[in-house]
């Protein structure tokens, strides 16, 4: 009767750990959407104190998980020993039995019911595990806390059984199985960095931002729209610290469609709307919320003195998450191509010394290191498409522009034109005689 008895024991508690490993699986893999269309259909208040509480729910069914795993053990190994005179053979047979039993009953067959029938299987279970957790009360907070004081520094509460660290492995292992694309792996790792990028990161510096002085006409903030394929131009007085506002390229247009025949257009920062500023230490999911609230696609960054560090637009936050945007005139190409004229097209990311190898001339500058920097430096402001500066006996025109920010991509550069010399060799010549004739003849 004895060994009947711990067969039977044996196997219920081998059973119950087998629904708590299901409960756990199913816990842990339950969408929330399906977590509350459960909760709407449970009929009793077992399922809505699941939910209030999850963390202490699930300390209490891992530890009587454990429980059942180790009395099924217990009755086996009393079995055995009754049935066998070698105790040590007993062990060993024990270990065996329920190591295999343990894995295909407990560690592999309820994770994957639990996993495929998640809301079934928590809605089966609630009453359940909330009976499981009213009998232990504290204990399983204090065995926790126990843990967490052999171990300090230790992640607790939620982050104890679900890290963003782990979600990140399991993104990693996810796209390495192909069982996502490598794009969409990418997206949600964008997703985490999000929350932790400050505006600062994303942000056109104050160096780069083209803006137009009050007091311009219409027409000319029309041009500038046109030549820098920008759609928004902030409006300064004095200098970039002091923004008036920010003019808008569709109400320029529609303002200039509107005029009459010979009317005089009004100033430019008449069309300026209010500035929306953000201090350079916001974090870009807030900003993001922000601007979609106040359908705003442009923010001006301050610094901590209250001067311009930059300009921020929508744009800019979405693309952290799903990457670099270009549009259908954005294309690859060679980093230099040669033009008809004998001038070549370089891209701006070209390194000075590889331009001054097209022209056998040597470029030597320490503060930039590409053509578009060179540009820029030369040029003494952001450069647009036409704009154009002759460096070191190379003329540099930008051509192109693409990417978010509408930075010069392309640059058109050929060999300046040599000033006829022989003039100014005649001079010198000239100048050279005259010094080695004697002061009587040069009267």
């Amino acid at each position: 009767m004895t060994p009947l008895l711990l067969v039977g024991m044996a196997l219920a508690f081998l059973s119950i750990a087998a629904v708590l490993t299901a409960a756990e699986a199913a816990f842990n893999f339950l969408p929330r959407h399906d977590a509350e269309e459960a909760l709407l259909r449970s009929r009793g208040n077992a399922m809505k104190r699941i939910m209030a509480h999850p963390v202490a729910h699930i300390r209490a069914l891992r530890f009587w998980r454990i429980w059942f795993e180790m009395a099924s053990a217990v009755a086996v190994a009393v079995l055995l020993h009754s049935l066998l005179d070698n105790i040590w053979l007993a062990g060993l047979a024990a270990t065996g039995i329920m190591a295999l039993l343990g894995f295909v009953i407990v560690g592999v067959s309820p994770r994957q019911i639990g996993r495929l029938h998640s809301a079934a299987v928590v809605s089966f279970t609630a009453p359940f595990i909330r009976f499981l957790t009213w009998v232990l009360g504290p204990i399983p907070a204090w065995l926790v806390a126990l843990g967490s004081a052999a171990a300090p520094g230790a992640p607790g509460g939620d982050e104890a059984f679900f890290s963003e660290q782990e979600f990140r492995e399991l993104v990693d292992r996810a796209s390495e199985s192909d069982m996502i694309e490598d794009t969409e792996a990418e997206m949600i790792q964008s997703v985490f960095d999000f929350g932790d990028t400050l505006v600062r990161a994303v942000m056109v510096p104050r160096t780069d931002i083209l803006s137009i002085d009050a007091g311009s006409s219409l027409r000319r903030a029309m041009s500038l729209f046109l030549r820098s394929g920008y759609s928004r131009i902030p409006v300064i007085q004095d200098n970039t610290d002091q923004i008036l506002g920010i003019v808008y390229l569709k109400d320029v247009a529609a303002t200039l469609h509107e005029l009459a025949p010979g009317e005089e257009p009004p100033p430019v920062e008449s069309l300026a709307r209010e500035v929306r500023y953000v201090p350079e230490s916001k974090p870009v999911s807030d900003l993001l919320r922000e601007l979609q609230k106040e359908s705003t696609h442009v923010a001006i960054v301050i610094d901590e003195y209250g001067g311009t560090a930059g300009l921020v637009t929508l744009e800019d936050l979405i693309e952290e998450i799903v990457g670099e945007i270009v549009d259908e005139y954005d294309t690859e190409s060679a980093e230099a191509v040669m033009l008809d004229d004998g001038s070549y097209r370089v891209s701006s990311r070209m390194s000075i010394d590889d331009l001054g190898e097209l022209f056998d001339i040597e470029l030597d500058d320490d503060e930039v290191d590409t053509v578009g920097g060179l540009l820029a430096k030369a040029l003494g402001r952001v450069p647009i498409v036409g704009s154009s500066v002759e460096v070191g006996g190379i003329s540099l025109r930008a051509e192109r522009l693409e990417g978010r920010r509408n930075r010069v991509s392309h640059i058109v550069a050929a060999a300046a034109p040599r000033v006829d010399t022989d003039l100014e060799d005649l001079l010198d010549e000239a100048e050279t005689t005259q010094q080695g004739v004697p002061r009587e003849q040069e009267k």
